[in-house]
């Protein structure tokens, strides 16, 4: 009996140190999914905290102060974080070299984003007293925190480092429901104690992965003037792209900020941060599906891309379903019963978030077979709906408004997308449904 049992017991602990330790991409994107799930319940705990304790006013002031340094720490990166993966993959024997340049760019353009972000924001914060704005202005010093963050974030994911990748990504959610925590028990939470506390966590969490970074990855800055022409030539092209993509993240709430009060924006927030839920594969997508993807021949990528597109369709779909009979419930039982109020928003919001979780799956595809500029002009075309209907339907509907340009913009990106796979790539779209070749092909990638 042992001798039938050993080989199964055997299988099942080799299965467990892969999934935990395993080197190979779809182990290590099955660690980042389960890294996200655990960051998407902390973030769902410091929403809870921030919402019942500061209230809708509260809540809504926090978004207007908090909103602005990781906006512009995207778009000091916009194409910087693509390219990184793939100049680790393309060039593995230079990661100082890598490392140093993408840390240079990112300085650059981050210290730009800070003057500008200091210039434009008081246009935006018309209805909040000068106090707030200046102290927001303050708080942009955190823009250079959270872009060297994506870069050491993108760099580890380059080199096949992912277990750090998802440690770099979780570590600032962890401090900071620690920090609110003990602000909490300590003395009363403000609006501008929890955005401290923000802040100060993400520094502290690039202070703790920053000696594994400099170690492995060991940056220079002389004689990297080559990289830099190689990264700027990638960022170039796949900067519109990340800029678009920022502008779409954060459109909705940078015309809902002078539109809006905080009251009516605290209630937008907490729908919005609640519909994230359904995206918790999406960092997974971006760093280690990507160096992946890029590491592939054009029909290993293709199968990739097509099988993934499938699963998650089907997990998504089950989501949606859950969430819109349960939201009114889940919102009013975790936030407080007020919030109860956003779950009109809340369903709109989560079609949206799912839509964006497939079109990523497809724009990394596009990067992998270096196609950013494609990418970028999507992009683009996106931003323009949706800020023509955000500008459209907000006077008139508030939050609900925005809700529903978010989700018609969502859609026409994916559509878009997939209209490009055809006419642009030349390749044929993924089949929609499930059958039994997607999952034998996923336990191949088990066993490989």
């Amino acid at each position: 009996m042992s001798s039938v049992l050993e080989p199964t017991g055997s299988r099942w602990r080799r299965l467990g140190a892969q999934l935990t330790r395993g080197d190979a991409p779809l182990f290590s994107m099955v660690r980042s999914v389960g890294t996200q799930v655990f960051i998407v319940l902390m973030n769902l705990a410091t929403g809870i905290i921030t919402a019942r304790l500061l209230g809708p006013e509260g809540r809504g002031v926090y978004v207007a102060i908090t909103l602005w340094p990781p906006l512009l720490a995207m778009l000091a990166t916009a194409g910087l974080n693509s390219a990184v993966v793939f100049r680790m993959r393309r060039n593995p024997g230079a990661p100082d070299a890598v490392a140093g340049a993408a840390l240079l760019s990112g300085f650059i353009s981050s210290s730009l984003m800070i003057v500008a972000g200091a210039l434009v924001m008081p246009l935006f914060l018309t209805g909040y007293s000068s106090s707030v704005v200046l102290f927001a202005q303050l708080c942009l010093a955190a823009v250079l925190v959270n872009s060297t963050q994506i870069v050491i974030k993108q760099a580890f994911a380059g080199t096949g480092q992912y277990w750090y990748c998802n440690l770099t990504h979780l570590l600032p959610q962890l401090y900071h429901l620690v920090a609110l925590v003990t602000l909490a028990l300590l003395a009363t939470l403000t609006p501008r104690g929890a955005a401290l506390a923000l802040f100060v966590s993400g520094a502290l969490a690039v202070l703790s992965v920053l000696p594994k970074f400099l170690r492995t990855m060991a940056p220079r800055f002389k004689a990297v003037r080559a990289e830099l022409k190689e990264i700027r030539s990638y960022s170039l092209r796949a900067a519109p792209a990340g800029l678009v993509t920022a502008l779409i993240l954060h459109s909705d709430r940078l015309v809902l900020i002078p539109l809006l009060s905080a009251r009516e924006l605290g209630f937008y927030a907490v729908a919005f941060s609640f519909s994230r839920v359904v995206q918790f594969v999406q960092p997974a997508l971006q760093s280690i599906f990507l160096s992946h993807l890029a590491g592939q021949g054009e029909a290993g990528s293709l199968r990739v891309h097509d099988t993934a597109c499938r699963f998650l369709l089907v997990a998504l779909s089950a989501g949606c379903v859950v969430l819109w009979l349960a939201g009114e419930w889940l919102l009013g039982f975790a936030y407080g019963a007020e919030f109860a109020a956003a779950v009109g928003i809340f369903r709109l919001l989560v079609i949206e978030a799912s839509l964006g979780v497939l079109a990523q799956v497809t724009v990394q595809l596009y990067l992998a077979r270096d196609r950013p500029g494609l990418v970028s002009a999507i992009q683009a075309g996106t931003l323009v709906v949706s800020l023509a209907l955000l500008l459209i339907l907000v006077p008139r509907f508030g939050g609900t408004g925005a809700a529903i340009a978010l989700v018609c913009a969502g859609a026409v990106r994916w559509l878009a997308l997939l209209g490009g796979m055809r006419l642009a790539l030349k390749l044929p779209l993924p089949r929609p449904y499930l059958n039994g070749e997607d999952w034998r092909y996923l336990r191949s990638r088990l066993k490989s």
